[in-house]
């Protein structure tokens, strides 16, 4: 088995940019107390299955719902419940459990796991895998005997393994796998082909990973079920609506989930997470979160029991000289983090600070730019090689510059990962021209990833205006086109959003 070598025409390679995260990896101290949002990852919110004063353990189910599509929620830690309300979380209103802990750092195990999984039915792995939380992973979740996913394990065709970490700042896969854990990544692995028995699997990861590229390929030759592809980082390959077309070589149903049509993605931390449930018989309690940014003082990876909250996951880690932005898991499209005591969920993969910068700069356009990055190539951080660790380009919350006329440089059109034609959409959506015209020009195929706004040379917000269209068209009864696909599971779909 070799690697097969796929390439992505559009798209952008976010190269050498300072506030990487660090290649160690520390397990942070338990909190004082857990808030545990009751809808987390892919799934509806589950009702909760205790009450203020009720003792919990680490790894105990506090919330299920096996008739809705959803996950089991749990403590992540030994204490007690001392109350159950509603919380503002990510814009939404949902229920939440805070909990108090004792310190101490055991766990509940799940009935049933075995080191000796070979020996367990695709059934009893199902059964793991949903009753540990892992199961709401992934955009689709992952389909198991229960509604962990809008679809079943055999109406599952294709899954794909994301390794290639295209946004500004990523987890480090060395860090992820290292001490072991590149082996629990292939074991995790054959678990779901046993589970997802009509899949193939299809493993994508960055082409400068050579020894781990060698190492799964290695490990993996004894079978023929699973497609190794290396992929230069181009942003945004982490999308399924990116990746899809790329690796299988088919349409995507914009709008719609990979679900839709019988594919799973799941990124490598999530493989992990059905290891550890399968074998190891542990719960989705904690998540490996990489601190990454210029806001930090120290970017190490850490282990972070779900429900903490924000600011003791980046207390004493945290720049203090600056007024800082913290954002959730991407520099383009993350959620900001404007309230630190809000708890971690299980989708966090990294914690971005970058300094609050809105002050003008005098004669900007004759800086030279040396940590600057540009899609034009006009500035001389050009002149550099991506591994200079000379000039380093900055990430900051500052526009560099005022909103101007557009220019029709067709810089979005050319970065564009689905193929639209951004500027037309954003001309006609200042307008307030909402018709048949903004589906003729596929508004709906925009998967948001504002990689538009980001290289506009006139500073404009190319993908809110898209987005503020799309919305518009909905408002006014417009739906989006299903394409003509033949797609499953349509109906419950409609039913989370």
């Amino acid at each position: 088995m070799t690697a097969k070598h796929k390439s992505f025409s559009r798209g952008y390679a976010f190269k050498n940019f300072e506030g990487q995260p660090q290649d160690n990896f520390l397990q942070i101290n338990i909190p004082e107390k857990v808030i545990i949002p009751l809808k987390q990852g892919f799934g509806d919110e589950v009702p909760p299955i205790v009450k203020p004063g009720d003792k919990v353990a680490a790894g105990q189910i506090i919330a299920r719902d096996d008739e809705s599509v959803s996950s089991p929620v749990h403590s992540s830690v030994n204490g007690k419940v001392i109350q159950v309300e509603q919380v503002n979380y990510s814009g939404r209103e949902i229920n939440a459990v805070t909990i108090e802990s004792d310190g101490t750092d055991d766990f509940q195990k799940l009935d049933g796991f075995s080191s000796e999984w070979e020996n367990l039915s695709a059934e009893q792995i199902g059964r793991l895998i949903y009753l540990s939380g892992a199961g709401s992973l992934g955009k689709s979740g992952i389909p198991t005997g229960f509604n962990s996913s809008i679809i079943s394990p055999r109406d599952v065709e294709n899954v794909i393994i994301q390794g290639v970490g295209s946004e500004v700042h990523n987890l480090s896969l060395e860090v992820l796998l290292r001490d072991g854990h590149l082996w629990h990544f292939i074991v995790g692995l054959k678990i779901l082909k046993k589970l997802l028995t009509n899949a193939a699997f299809h493993i994508a990861l960055d082409k400068s990973a050579k020894n781990l590229i060698t190492e799964v390929t290695d490990f993996l030759a004894d079978t023929d079920s699973f497609g190794i592809y290396s992929l230069k980082p181009k942003y945004p390959l982490d999308y399924d609506e990116v990746l899809i077309p790329i690796l299988l070589d088919r349409e995507f149903p914009h709008g719609f989930s990979s679900a839709n049509i019988g594919v799973i993605v799941l990124d490598i931390q999530a493989v992990l997470h059905v290891y550890e449930a399968v074998a190891q018989g542990k719960p989705l309690i904690e998540r490996t979160i990489a601190l990454c940014g210029g806001g930090f003082r120290e970017r190490p990876h850490l282990g972070v029991r779900i429900g903490s909250p924000i600011e003791h996951v980046v207390k004493d880690r945290a720049r203090q000289d600056k007024e800082l932005r913290f954002i959730r898991n991407s520099s383009l499209t993350g959620e900001a983090l404007s309230d630190l005591s809000s708890p971690v969920d299980r989708t966090f993969n990294t914690i971005i600070a970058l300094p609050e910068d809105t002050e003008r700069e005098f004669l900007a356009f004759a800086r030279p730019g040396f940590k600057r990055d540009s899609y034009s190539r006009t500035v001389l951080s050009a002149l550099f090689k991506d591994g200079s660790d000379t000039f380093q380009k900055t990430c900051s919350t500052n526009l560099h510059g005022e909103e101007r006329p557009c220019i029709f440089c067709t810089f979005c059109e050319n970065v564009c990962p689905v193929a639209i034609i951004p500027h037309h959409l954003f001309h006609y959506v200042e307008r307030d021209v909402i018709d048949e015209t903004l589906l003729s020009l596929k508004i709906f195929n925009c998967i948001e990833c504002n990689l538009c706004s980001y290289v506009c040379p006139s500073k404009i917000s190319v993908g809110q205006y898209i987005k503020q269209g799309k919305q518009k068209l909905l408002e006014e009864g417009f739906e989006c086109p299903s394409g003509g696909f033949e797609l499953k599971a349509v109906e419950k779909l409609k039913s989370l959003k």
